[in-house]
């Protein structure tokens, strides 16, 4: 059973009403979009130029601010928020500090995640929950806001593991990088326009930390 990004099975089922047991997961983005410039021409010849941008974690989360009315600090970092307990997609929550407190805003409505392939080989232990293998995942990324709309997908041989709460096992959690590839428009520069984009590069995903989270 697939339940969330980068996440195969549970065995966990939270007891409290409005509390979930739930993976939480660093994701990192290392992009180069592409983007075509003006071209230039002389007597004989006629040229079409190329320049790239850089898209990160922190470029992301930037880009972020306007539409959920925050400005994030230089310390703030994209996490994945996958259920235990049910096959539906993870949030996306951008997680910072602010007078010393930690609070996580959501950020699905404008950046999702999506498992759309994962094949196992995997061993897993029944008692006590161990798993140890490779999965074979396909995932994409989408970002939609008022400076970029965007859409990455790709393929990772990622690393099978378990995922503990409070000392025990209780999920099934896969980590590693996926090397993705897609296409969108994105503002390539502070007072540039928003140009259509061809993009490459690496999603990062770890951690296998196990949350009891309020909803």
């Amino acid at each position: 059973m697939l339940a969330g990004v980068l996440v195969a099975a549970s065995a966990v089922v939270s007891n409290a009403q409005n509390t979930v047991i739930n993976i939480v997961q660093d994701v990192n983005f290392k992009l180069t979009g592409y983007y075509q410039l003006t071209p230039t021409e002389n007597s004989t010849t006629f040229f079409r130029h190329a320049a790239k941008v850089s898209i990160t974690n922190k470029d992301i989360i930037n880009l972020l601010e306007p539409e959920v009315g925050f400005i994030f600090s230089a310390d703030a970092k994209l996490l994945l928020i996958s259920s235990t307990t049910s096959n539906v997609p993870p949030k996306v929550i951008v997680r910072d500090r602010f007078d010393g407190e930690r609070f996580d805003t959501d950020v699905t409505e404008y950046f999702s995640a999506q498992v759309l392939a994962s094949i196992e080989e995997t061993k897993i232990n029944k008692n006590p929950l161990k798993a140890n293998g490779t999965s074979y995942d396909v995932v994409a990324f989408e970002m939609n806001t008022a400076k970029s709309a965007f859409r990455v997908q790709g393929f990772g041989n990622v690393h099978v593991q378990t995922g503990k709460h409070e000392g025990e096992p209780v999920a099934i959690v896969h980590t590693g990088k996926v090397e993705v590839n897609g296409n969108g428009e994105y503002q390539v520069s502070v007072l540039g326009s928003v140009l259509p984009v061809a993009l490459t590069g690496t999603v990062q995903i770890s951690g296998n930390e196990v949350r009891a989270m309020e909803e």
